[in-house]
Order: C-alpha cells, then sequence, then structure tokens
C-alpha cells in the first residue's frame, strides 16, 4: 500500500487491512506515526478537545470516524481493548512522535539525530539490523525462560500444598517439616531461577509467530506438563505415605518421612530437565553444555540434598537412609523424565488465539482459559484425595474385619468359660 492510499482510508477499513498490510511505500513520518497509532492506541486522542487539536477545522461529531488515527473509544471497541506490541526503527527528526508511540522505539546510534535517540527506548550502536534480531531473539529467550520457571514452580507448588494437606487430613503430622519446606522453597525459587532462568537463547524461537499482548503467560501445553507431573507425584508420594512396610519403617516416624521427603525432592531434580522444554519437543539434554549455570543448580542441590539426609540430623528430623532406599527413592524421581516424554505425547496445542497476527484476534472467542486454569489445578488434587479416600475405606474394611474376629473370639472365649462353668 502506498502512502496516498493509507490517507484516504477510514479506520475501519484500515483495521481490515492491517492483518495483510506488510509494506508502506511512499510514506510520510505522519503516516508511520497513524499506522502505530492505530496498531497499539499509544497517544491516541481520547477525549473531544485532544482529537480536535490534532483535526484543526474539523467537525468532530462529524468526521471522528472517518478521520485517522480514530480516538481512544472507538479504537478501543474496534481492537477489543488491547493493541499490538509494535516495533518502530528511525534515525530522523521527524521520526519521533512514531518512535514515541510505539512499544519499543529503536535509533540508530551513529547516523540517528539526538531527537530520535531520545525519543527511543534501544539505540543501535553499531547501526546494524542485525543487532535487532539479537534483542528480539534474547527477549523471546527471557520470556520462554520466566515460562519454563513457572511451569517447574506450579508443579513443585500443587505438589507440596497437597501432600501436606492430605497427611493432615489422614492424622498424619505434616510429612514435609519447617526446615524442609524451606529447602523446597530454596530449589523451587532461588535455585530454579537461576536453572532455568540462564537458559541460553535458540535461533528457533525467531521461527515462531509473536504473542499477543494479553496472550496467556502460562499456556495450553503447559497445563498439560504440570497436571501430569504434579498427578504422578502426587500418587507416588500417598503411595508411600500409605506403605512404611515397604522399606521396614514405622508408620509417620522420622524414617519414614525421610524417605517420602528425598523422593519428592528428586522427583524436582528430574523435573528440572523436563521443564527446560515448555512445548512438545522432548530433549532435556539439549544443550547442556551451553547451560553451566543448569549443571552447577543441579549439582548443588544434590549434594546438599545428600548432606541434609545424612547429616540434617534433629534440625531437619531427618535420618540417614540406606543404599537401597537412596536407590529406590531417587529411581522414583527419576520417573519423572519418562512420564516427560509421555506426556507430551498428548496432543495439546497452544491457543492460536493467543498469537498476534492474521488469526491472532477472535473476538467471537469466548476466553475460558481460566476454566482450564482451574481444572488443570484441581484434577490432580482431586484424583490424589479419591485415591486417600480409597485408602481410607480399606483401612476402615481391615479394621472392621479385624472388630469382627476379635468380637468372634471373645464369644467364643465367653462361651468356653460359660461351658466349663456348667
Amino acid at each position: 500500500m502506498t502512502g496516498e492510499e493509507f490517507r484516504k482510508l477510514t479506520p475501519a477499513q484500515l483495521d481490515e487491512k492491517l492483518p495483510i498490510l506488510q509494506v508502506l511505500a511512499r510514506s510520510s513520518p505522519e503516516d508511520k506515526h497513524i499506522l502505530v497509532q492505530r496498531l497499539n492506541g499509544g497517544l491516541m486522542p481520547e477525549t473531544q478537545e485532544q482529537w480536535e487539536e490534532a483535526h484543526p477545522n474539523k467537525s468532530y461529531e462529524k468526521y471522528r470516524d472517518l478521520l485517522l488515527p480514530g480516538y481512544k473509544e472507538e479504537w478501543a471497541v474496534s481492537r477489543g481493548g488491547v493493541g499490538e506490541v509494535v516495533g518502530v526503527t528511525g534515525d530522523g527528526t521527524n521520526d519521533g512522535p512514531a518512535l514515541k508511540a510505539a512499544d519499543v522505539g529503536l535509533s540508530m546510534g551513529m547516523s540517528g539525530t539526538d531527537v530520535a535517540k531520545k525519543a527511543s527506548d534501544i539505540i543501535i550502536m553499531d547501526d546494524n539490523f542485525a543487532s535487532i534480531v539479537k534483542a528480539v531473539l534474547w527477549g523471546r529467550s527471557v520470556y520462554d525462560n520466566i515460562r519454563k520457571f513457572l511451569q517447574f514452580q506450579l508443579t513443585v507448588n500443587v505438589v507440596a500444598l497437597t501432600i501436606t494437606f492430605l497427611a493432615a487430613v489422614s492424622g498424619y503430622n505434616p510429612p514435609l517439616n519447617a526446615v524442609m519446606m524451606l529447602w523446597v522453597n530454596l530449589i523451587m525459587d532461588t535455585m530454579g531461577a537461576l536453572a532455568l532462568g540462564t537458559e541460553p537463547p535458540m535461533l528457533e524461537l525467531l521461527d515462531r509467530r509473536p504473542y499477543r499482548r494479553d496472550g496467556s503467560l502460562v499456556s495450553r501445553p503447559m497445563w498439560r506438563n504440570i497436571l501430569v507431573q504434579a498427578t504422578y507425584q502426587l500418587a507416588m508420594l500417598v503411595f508411600l505415605l500409605h506403605r512404611p512396610d515397604l522399606f521396614d519403617c514405622e508408620d509417620g516416624s522420622t524414617h519414614h518421612f525421610t524417605i517420602i521427603f528425598n523422593a519428592f525432592v528428586f522427583c524436582q531434580v528430574f523435573n528440572e530437565f523436563n521443564a527446560r522444554e515448555i512445548g512438545d519437543k522432548f530433549d532435556p539434554t539439549r544443550a547442556l553444555s551451553k547451560s553451566p549455570m543448569f549443571l552447577l543448580v543441579i549439582a548443588f542441590t544434590v549434594l546438599a540434598q545428600f548432606l541434609i539426609v545424612e547429616y540434617g540430623g534433629d534440625f531437619t528430623q531427618t535420618m540417614p537412609l540406606t543404599l537401597e532406599e537412596w536407590k529406590i527413592t531417587v529411581g522414583l524421581g527419576a520417573i519423572s523424565l519418562p512420564m516427560g516424554f509421555i506426556m507430551r505425547l498428548i496432543p495439546v496445542k497452544e491457543d492460536p488465539a493467543s498469537f498476534a497476527g492474521i488469526g491472532g484476534n477472535d473476538e467471537d472467542k469466548k476466553d475460558n482459559s481460566w476454566l482450564r486454569v482451574l481444572i488443570s489445578i484441581l484434577f490432580p488434587v482431586l484424583c490424589a484425595i479419591v485415591y486417600q479416600l480409597l485408602l481410607e475405606v480399606e483401612e476402615l474394611k481391615e479394621d472392621y474385619e479385624r472388630y469382627e474376629q476379635e468380637t468372634a473370639a471373645a464369644a467364643a472365649a465367653a462361651a468356653a468359660a460359660v461351658s466349663q462353668e456348667l
């Protein structure tokens, strides 16, 4: 489209062209400014006075829906109240308004004017457009690293809170005491952020369409991953909670809770490898040599866990485990890795409406993301509760059978005593 054709459009007509507009040729700096305003709503006239200041000698009532860039109320209705994330490059003085209206303004450090530099957010010091690509790549990498950390953190939260709740309902003391929870939080927050937040960028990130401004930070595949991992971990921990006899330890003892704690921590250690991918690709060891911080965090976590279990004593309320118990608890945690492969076989795709561009603005589509979030969180919790109830029912049956046997034995003994007296 040319600048002359662009200036003849009404706001409504321009909104129809925006998803397919790629080049605006022979355009003026004002056209650039109007295009940015229409895309993201930045510096859009909000009142009649502001509109009349932008369009002198024009009637607000007559021309407000005919002249670009439009006005805030009309733009909000047309664009669904959410604009695009817009980046603008410029080096001249006339580019200042467009750079200021953009979400990210990029000016040239060597050839750009002082006005352009002051109006921009980023100054490209070498005037090389390849630097813009690198900035976009790192920006997407940081965004994905935050999502990886969220995926890992939400899984730990759901499992830790649910197992503590179920233990309380069953009449146990909390299997994870205050010191254990502090260590888990350290793994989850500080260690997890260091490990997953420092992942290097991959060039394949540039193949993905950009996300909308209101796109969900936690995607559908992420909820799937959280749901599957939390369900496995809860089922395994509840099983260990009710089967202390497998390790020849007393129910609810320090030995019993140490086994649960160790299995839980190693679940998180191996799930941290799964969290390195938030989509359908399963490659937990990819580019590990480029993530020294991740390897350092994993090594520190394993070493610290060993020291806590073996030498924590009364402070951490743990006791040393045998070699066989270490093998079993680490093995149970390692099952998180094959679970990471299995869960990615479940066909769950990202919501197309979360992407910007064509097909990303479906106004007729209802937003039911809150319902998916609620179901994803509650499903593993409900599964664990149902499992817990089944175990309680089995225990009641055993208690009832034991009561009947004791009653029958008491009745038989009484009858024998009576017959002896007679």
